[in-house]
């Protein structure tokens, strides 16, 4: 999934506004506001529509004859855990980016980090639940997830030693046998290497490149900035050592700047929204009202921070 792309030829804009207590107590609080609202938008009682993505897979899978159409069940409940995993550690990431903005010393690369989080979170959430597909697809894409998170076990459990040999290959026959029963398909290249799976003609690979589905499902209001969160992310000294310019003043050390906070709450905002798009799309809730809340808040936020980080500059 992390097809991370260090575009080492970019050039990188120096952040030169340094943090400022009332800026990081601000930012905190924009971000916190934006998460509960967020939160909140299932909060009163609701079913999923009739005529929503949820209700016709779920008809689609009951309608396959048994032992399949049970073994599809299953795996559709998986998926649906799966998403509702992704949701809660994406929350889980902001929650820590909220103490992260406001701590001493200020935050230099790590809003980044949590930013990169959280969005890989949500991508994954996204691409399960997206609500244009067919049952068919999402089983596919499911079971290429699985896949995928297999051979992450198995490679792990190589370094544990035999005991966690066993215990992932025996997570592997699992799979195989589970994905067998819900009659999804394999799919692999000329080596004879799975590469995918087909669900009643759907077929889906077994990951997907994360720049291209972040370009593809974040808001269009958010800069795709996944280079520079990688950056952050692997310690590349063409981003990291953008914050050492001016080092005279600070005796070497890196300094935290604003404009870092505000691209980690750009990403992380723009990450929810696409979530609730998500889920409002595949149970046909109606979060319209909170949408226009999420768009007014971000935006007195944002014009509000800029002036506290220019006040910083002054």
């Amino acid at each position: 999934m992390t097809d991370d792309e260090m575009l080492e030829e970019e050039t990188v804009r120096p952040f030169v506004v340094p943090i400022n207590d009332e800026f990081a107590a601000q930012a905190a609080a924009a971000l916190r506001h934006y998460r509960e609202l967020v939160e909140n938008a299932f909060s009163d009682g609701w079913e999923p529509a009739a005529g929503s993505p949820f209700v016709a897979d779920t008809a689609c899978n009951e309608a396959v004859a048994d032992p399949v159409g049970s073994a599809r069940g299953s795996l559709y409940a998986m998926l649906l855990d799966i998403a509702g995993l992704s949701w809660s550690t994406a929350l889980d990431h902001v929650r820590a980016l909220e103490h992260d903005i406001t701590r001493k010393p200020p935050p230099v690369w790590s809003p980044l980090v949590s930013a990169r989080a959280v969005l890989e979170s949500c991508l994954f959430l996204q691409y399960l639940i997206e609500p244009s597909i067919s049952c068919g697809l999402r089983l596919a894409r499911c079971a290429g997830l699985w896949r995928k998170d297999v051979q992450h076990s198995t490679q792990a459990a190589r370094v544990f030693g035999a005991e966690q040999e066993a215990e992932a290959a025996d997570l592997d026959a699992y799979v195989t046998q589970a994905l067998a029963d819900a009659n999804v398909s394999e799919r692999s290249n000329a080596q004879g290497r799975i590469t995918g799976y087909e669900v009643d003609g759907e077929v889906s690979s077994l990951d997907y490149k994360i720049t291209d589905r972040a370009k593809a499902a974040l808001p269009s209001w958010v800069p795709m900035p996944y280079a520079i969160l990688s950056g952050a992310a692997h310690g590349r000294p063409w981003m990291t050592g953008s914050t050492r310019r001016g080092a005279d003043e600070t005796d070497g050390a890196l300094v935290g700047e604003a404009a870092t906070v505000m691209t980690a709450l750009m990403v992380v905002m723009a990450s929810l929204e696409m979530c609730l798009a998500a889920w409002q799309g595949f149970f046909g809730a109606d979060l319209n009202e909170t949408f226009t809340e999420l768009e007014e808040h971000r935006s007195q936020a944002f014009m509000y921070l800029l002036g506290l980080a220019h006040a910083a500059d002054d």
